[in-house]
């Protein structure tokens, strides 16, 4: 059994980053290995100046994962997040004791300042195609010029380093794989047979449905732009169909006034939930409802939906479309209101009990943590 580092840096708010780390730790620890963690928080360090500074290259973070690989005899670096305090100096360290390391890519910030390809509420791939001065001039990151300049900066000079030649790489999906790949574009990069596929996983929560079984479509998560939130809020709003939106975000109160203002009574807010109320609201849904207008980088809603057996109806689009296996697993729409509501009416004719299975069969093939653990183990022997 391997000795693993596990290497993440916690952004100033939870996300999901943090859930993939500890899940992947736990699920290394049951099997046997010897898990030793290595985090920063980037609420350590007051100011913005300090945090910039420290991003390109840490050797607090270079000298202390030297001696951690030393003194616990570690066989494979796995990184999960570096910004702003570990930096890509974990890269370095690794390199010189010797020992691999593999990146899982939860974000697209290698090609993209801001990480998501989402600028002025579309896609944008500016930057891969004009150079990242694109970024600059529309502030990507954070709205701040100076941010996005040492964000694009600090890829610039890594890249040019040659080090992430000497990473390998986990992709969560092979549409991440294929954007990836795009920083070969004009020159070789990174190498290509050190990109690896492996989704995300999630245990199967032993909860029984709401008491309001299939009364319901939920969408599950933030309530933001990014999200697609208004673009559901609209459909449903002419369909009629009841709708719940369990979740926080920066568009939850313009949500609640537009529901208000229109004396629309079949959509209600829920709020930002325990995960296990989440879990059982979601075994109750007809379906999941997916519509991000940014390619997102998984669809962790979307698996967890499956080891319910809860169908999911998903824009065509991106990561979490990629997932749904049209007329199968669920239903694929056009991202937009004519076309989720088109699919809302073909679902309503369809046999969901036939769904649900498929749903929970996909689930069983793909996305249980004891398959997910064969595959991280296939990939650190491969090392």
């Amino acid at each position: 059994m391997q000795n693993v580092l596990i290497v993440h840096n916690h952004y100033r708010i939870p996300g999901g980053e943090d859930t993939v780390a500890d899940n992947e730790a736990g699920l290394l620890a049951t099997h046997g290995h010897k898990v030793i963690r290595y985090t920063r928080d980037n609420s350590e360090k007051k100011g913005k100046l300090s945090l910039l500074l420290n991003m390109f290259f840490s050797f607090r973070t270079y000298n202390e994962i030297r001696k951690i690989i030393r003194r616990e005899a570690i066989d494979v670096v796995h990184v999960h997040n570096t910004l702003f305090l570990v930096s890509p100096a974990v890269y370095y360290a690794a390199a010189a004791e010797g020992v691999p390391v593999v990146q899982t890519m939860h974000n697209f910030r290698l090609l993209c300042p801001a990480a998501t390809f989402f600028r002025n509420g579309r896609v944008c791939e500016e930057c891969i195609k004009h150079g990242t001065g694109c970024a600059l001039k529309g502030r990507c990151y954070r709205g701040s010029l100076i941010q996005t300049a040492a964000v694009a900066l600090m890829n610039f000079m890594h890249l040019r380093n040659r080090i992430y030649k000497e990473v390998n790489f986990i992709c969560l999906t092979e549409f991440n794989k294929k954007k990836l790949l795009l920083l070969n574009r004009k020159e070789m990069n990174i190498d290509p047979d050190k990109i690896y596929i492996k989704p995300n996983f999630t245990q199967k929560p032993g909860i029984k449905a709401a008491d309001e079984k299939e009364t319901y479509y939920l969408v599950l998560g933030r309530i933001e732009r990014l999200k697609g939130s208004a673009l559901i809020a609209k459909a449903f709003a002419k369909n009629g169909r009841r709708l719940i939106f369990a979740g926080d975000g920066e568009q939850r109160q313009a949500l609640e006034q537009y529901l208000s203002r229109n004396g629309i009574n079949n959509i209600e807010c829920r709020g930002q939930m325990e995960h296990e109320d989440a879990m059982k609201l979601l075994a109750g849904a007809k379906a999941l409802i997916v519509a991000p207008l940014w390619y997102e980088t998984f669809g962790m809603t979307v698996i967890e939906a499956y080891s319910l057996g809860v169908p999911v109806i998903a824009a065509d689009f991106g990561n979490p479309g990629s997932l749904v296996i049209d007329g199968v697993t669920g239903l694929k729409f056009r991202n937009n209101i004519k076309g989720l509501n088109a699919a809302i009416e073909r679902f309503e004719t369809m046999n969901r009990k036939k769904l649900s299975e498929n749903a929970y069969d996909e689930y069983m093939k793909k996305y249980t943590p004891e398959i997910n653990y064969r595959m991280l183990k296939d990939i650190y022997d491969s090392l």
